[in-house]
């Protein structure tokens, strides 16, 4: 994941677009489409224990946006220290049992994150920035 001592953060996201953020949705938010929109029941089950997993192994981020009084408030989006193998070995089965679901997911790759909003030993959350790189154009 990372080259020549570069870090690569890693994101999984589907062509929803999130309503705060303007950005491409990432896996965990997007899940609520395949509950609303019917997924076979062996796929919830799986996804309900893949996120006990993350709920008992990561920390939910403490800050994912910042608010001012004049001016539009910041929401970052979560991406995965490329350290954090395990976590995104599962994140990848998330993003397979999504898609298996009907929701497209896919990977993408950073190293530039200007405004870090908040971090932890597995994610950080960062401000959007206009080169994001997208999945689905």
């Amino acid at each position: 994941m990372s080259t020549a001592g570069v870090i690569m953060y890693v994101r999984f996201v589907t062509p929803l677009i999130h309503p705060a953020s303007r950005v491409e949705t990432g896996f965990f938010r997007a899940s609520w489409y395949l509950y609303r929109n019917g997924c076979p029941n062996w796929i919830q089950s799986e996804l309900e224990d893949q996120f006990d997993w993350f709920n008992h192994h990561l920390p939910s981020p403490g800050r994912v946006g910042r608010h001012f009084k004049r001016r539009n408030s910041i929401w970052g989006v979560c991406w995965f220290n490329p350290d954090a193998r395990e976590a995104i070995s599962r994140a990848r089965y998330c993003a397979w049992l999504i898609e298996e679901g009907g929701l497209p997911v896919r990977s993408i790759t950073s190293s530039r994150q200007r405004e870090v909003l908040w971090r932890d030993a597995h994610q950080i959350v960062a401000k959007p920035t206009a080169d994001l790189p997208k999945a689905f154009v």
